[in-house]
């Protein structure tokens, strides 16, 4: 079975825990659960789960603010038992798909750590700040954004349609 999208919903808050959990501390710094759990019971953001077989397999948001021409990644995240297996760059291209049919987003940010700066890179995000040890002794914060030009747009719209054509069925 094909992972598929669904919205979040306030039972799957334990199974997104978990998942963050998989994630620490190469990825996350521990005290940034508590954050995380306030995030997923105050949902600022449209935020969404990736399961298969009734299992989450990782867990990601994004925002528009449209007075600001933004659009941002939020919380995005793959259990660490399936990295590597295109789940991440699934999760990733169904969130900038979702913003690039805002016509008002003219450019998105994320912030992340070094150890996946480089994953972001391949869909032309650039870095515009670092700090170092920015969420915890060893853990750098990277501050990135993507233009959302035309070509931009283009590219992603293609990546996404080619990764659905994989699927063998669209989201």
């Amino acid at each position: 079975m094909s992972p598929a999208f669904r919205p979040y919903q306030p039972h799957d808050r334990e199974a997104c825990l978990a998942v963050f959990r998989s994630n620490v501390p190469r990825y996350f710094a521990p005290h940034e659960e508590a954050e995380f759990a306030e995030f997923l019971d105050e949902l600022p953001c449209t935020y969404f789960v990736l399961e298969a077989a009734g299992e989450v397999l990782g867990c990601g948001g994004y925002y528009v603010a449209p007075e600001r021409g933004e659009g941002g990644l939020c919380w995005g995240m793959v259990h660490r038992r399936h990295h590597g297996g295109g789940l991440g760059r699934q999760l990733l291209l169904e969130r900038l798909y979702r913003l690039v049919q805002h016509p008002e987003v003219a450019f998105i940010r994320l912030d992340t750590s070094q150890h996946t700066c480089g994953f972001f890179e391949k869909l032309g995000f650039a870095t515009i700040k670092t700090e170092s040890n920015g969420y915890a002794p060893g853990l750098d914060r990277y501050d990135m954004q993507l233009w959302l030009e035309p070509a931009a747009r283009a590219r992603i719209m293609a990546a996404w349609l080619e990764a659905q054509a994989l699927q063998g069925e669209p989201s």
